[in-house]
């Protein structure tokens, strides 16, 4: 065009150029790289990372806690990766009450047979296990549980008749209607003060120490006082004892 001077273009010309492409380039590089990394991430978690999560969720914040896009972001996940594994939030909230209900049966069944003392010793030293499994998420957590069923009715109701069952249990396989019963509230007084005052937990070497006496002293007695009905009933016994 004329009067407009004609000017060569010099390297030093493309470097804003190339600068900027470079910098566009790096942008979609790294977010292309996120996303790889999270829909990795997405397909390497499974059902157990996201029951795990909302055991976590359930006991530092309670039932309201336990959302899907909160558990999403605990993991470094998308959303989108729930509806993997749990048709809804419902299904997910109904297996972990369901699997609390479940968790006497399955410990005793792990527990296994003996004699009486020692079926004691087993079960305390599980529910001191289970106790801090339960703080990391790996298994239900009866303070968890408790603390949702005070907020919903039909869970409190499931609650009360799973306790019914769970005493009713551990009567019939460690023996004896009132020490159960004592053993239990004694368990979840211990649970209750855990939460508000995590140190306390630190004491249940002690308070296993003082269930097992409870229970094997109370057994003893009992077995004395069969003993005892016995020989009323059949002196003979005596004699020949």
């Amino acid at each position: 065009m004329e009067g407009m001077e004609k000017r060569k273009i010099s390297v030093h010309d493309l470097f804003p150029i190339v600068f900027s492409v470079q910098s566009v380039f790096s942008v979609l590089t790294a977010t292309g790289f996120r996303r790889t990394i999270r829909s990795r991430m997405d397909k390497s978690l499974g059902r157990k990372d996201w029951l795990r999560a909302a055991r976590l969720a359930l006991l530092r914040g309670g039932v309201e806690a336990v959302r899907v896009e909160k558990l999403a972001r605990d993991l470094g996940v998308t959303k989108g990766s729930f509806y993997w594994h749990f048709k809804d939030r419902d299904e997910l909230l109904e297996l972990l009450l369901r699997e609390w209900e479940s968790e006497v049966p399955e410990m005793l069944a792990q527990v296994g047979r003996g004699l009486g003392r020692e079926r004691v010793h087993r079960l305390v030293r599980l529910l001191g296990q289970r106790a801090k499994l339960s703080e990391e998420g790996k298994v239900p957590s009866d303070a968890a549980i408790f603390a949702w069923a005070s907020v919903d009715r039909e869970v409190a109701r499931r609650v009360n008749k799973a306790e019914e069952e769970r005493i009713h249990l551990l009567q019939h396989y460690l023996g004896g209607r009132d020490p159960i019963g004592l053993f239990y509230l004694v368990w979840l007084g211990f649970v209750a003060r855990g939460q508000r005052v995590p140190e306390s937990r630190k004491r249940f070497p002690e308070i296993a120490r003082f269930l097992v006496e409870s229970l094997s002293e109370q057994k003893a007695k009992l077995r004395m006082r069969h003993r005892s009905r016995e020989l009323r009933k059949h002196p003979s016994k005596r004699v020949r004892d």
